[in-house]
């Protein structure tokens, strides 16, 4: 049975608690490692063993890798002189015998080898298509190999679980997204380009990704699937030729991925590659959108009829979340009451939604050409919540990583509002100032962050 979940600082907080409790008495014998045996790598003996087999599981790739790009250089120098049956006949001959060996030593018992020999097989099987291709002198002037190339990666992803095989997945399948991007209208489908190639299947496929992720608890996995979903959604305006000003979409995406994060229980650990993401896109949107020179320069940019569109999606998204976060809370905790109570006992899912609602009235004031001065305030505005937001996280989870990423982009903040407004006339008294009041919150926040260490350490 797997142990609940635990991040790295919170078990270092609880292997001190069990130390001053044995030291008092209020645990003793096998107590302590007991009661770390119910989280996962709990005890040190597990600890140790899980980042044994994440630094062996990569090193371990990284052979696998070169090994595999070994066998392809070799492969390649003599590829020209090869008569097409013998290069299929080498190309199916590699590839079962990759996938045999594989097998066969899983079978052993050597589950970290077949799993090297498996990826490895899996970078065959990318090569193989662009040289059967390439026997065929055909050259495909998209990158529809490489979707080929992550659906067949897929199947061998799922089965063995392994974090190189699913990066390869969502690096295939993202490579493929953004070529089609990037690339000009093919005139064999015109218009009809973004729906009859297979772009569309990338979020599709990566729902057994996501499936995968959650099932095994896996946030390193769910972090890939994440990051491919939202490039795909990021870039679907661009696609279409839909959008000629998407920063205000990457805004409503981040604010929907902050979401999503909130509706994760406490405390979870799978909750963080979305917060990660989510305020990714929302702080770097804001960061030219709280320039006044670029709200004049933009302003009337954005074309209504696409705000309008994408707004809509993303509120009805919003919606639908939060009802379903709702009714899972009933569930886990099985207090009853309305659904508009259990909406209002969740007050960290606000912040998101003031996010997307910002980005809709920022994206609307843009088209209908508000004055730029009431951008640039509402932006700024932004940028700080966020960066209190940010820290109020890190402080509620006891988290470091968020605090201090909410400290670092409150500084990031002011340093751009001292190169936007005082490097003009402050000179170097307003770069004092800046420095001062930088300074002073700095200090204020890492205050604030032992006191409440210390809170936690007496009251837990």
């Amino acid at each position: 049975m797997s142990g609940r979940e635990i991040t790295a600082d919170r078990r270092a907080w609880l292997v001190g608690e069990l130390e001053a409790w044995t030291a008092l008495g209020l645990v003793s014998g096998d107590q302590p490692k007991r009661i770390l045996g119910l989280y996962e790598g709990g005890t040190p003996e597990g600890e140790a063993a899980r980042r044994t087999d994440r630094a062996s599981a990569a090193i371990m790739a990284l052979g696998g890798l070169l090994i595999g790009m070994a066998v392809l250089t070799a492969v390649a120098f003599n590829w020209q002189d090869l008569a097409p049956a013998s290069r299929f006949g080498l190309i199916f001959a590699v590839l079962g015998a990759t996938y045999w060996g594989a097998w066969k030593l899983r079978l052993r018992g050597s589950v970290a080898g077949s799993n090297v020999v498996a990826f490895i097989g899996c970078l065959m099987y990318g090569a193989a298509i662009w040289l059967v291709a390439q026997t065929f002198n055909f050259t495909p002037k998209d990158a529809s190999g490489f979707w080929w190339w992550g659906v067949g990666v897929l199947p061998f992803a799922l089965a063995l679980g392994t974090w190189p095989l699913h990066a390869l997945v969502a690096t295939t399948l993202a490579w493929y997204a953004a070529d089609s991007v990037m690339r000009g209208d093919l005139p064999l489908f015109g218009w009809m380009r973004p729906i009859a190639e297979p772009t569309w299947s990338v979020p599709l496929l990566a729902i057994p990704g996501f499936a995968w992720a959650y099932a095994n608890r896996s946030r390193s996995v769910l972090a890939l699937y994440v990051a491919l979903a939202t490039f795909w959604v990021v870039v679907q305006p661009t696609k279409w030729t839909w959008d000629a000003t998407p920063l205000f979409w990457g805004g409503l995406v981040g604010s929907l991925l902050l979401l999503i994060a909130e509706c994760h229980p406490s405390g979870s650990g799978l909750a963080i590659p979305y917060r990660f993401f989510g305020a990714l896109l929302v702080g770097g949107a804001l960061i030219p959108l709280s320039t006044y020179a670029f709200n004049e320069y933009a302003d009337g940019k954005a074309m209504s009829t696409a705000l309008a569109i994408e707004t809509a999606g993303a509120v009805v998204l919003a919606a639908v979340l939060l009802i379903a976060a709702a009714e899972l809370d009933r569930r886990r905790t099985g207090r009853p009451g309305s659904l508009a109570a259990r909406l209002l006992d969740a007050p960290g899912r606000w912040f998101p939604l003031a996010m997307l609602a910002l980005f809709a009235v920022l994206g609307f004031g843009n088209a209908l050409e508000i004055s730029p001065v009431v951008m640039t305030v509402l932006a700024n505005a932004a940028m700080a919540s966020l960066a209190i937001w940010l820290t109020i996280v890190g402080a509620h989870e006891d988290r470091v990583r968020p605090f201090a990423a909410g400290v670092a982009y409150f500084l990031l903040w002011a340093v751009c509002r001292y190169v936007d407004l005082f490097s003009g006339f402050g000179g170097m008294p307003g770069a004092a100032l800046m420095f001062l009041a930088c300074g002073a919150a700095l200090v204020g926040a890492a205050w604030f962050w032992r006191r409440l260490k210390e809170a936690h350490h007496v009251h837990a």
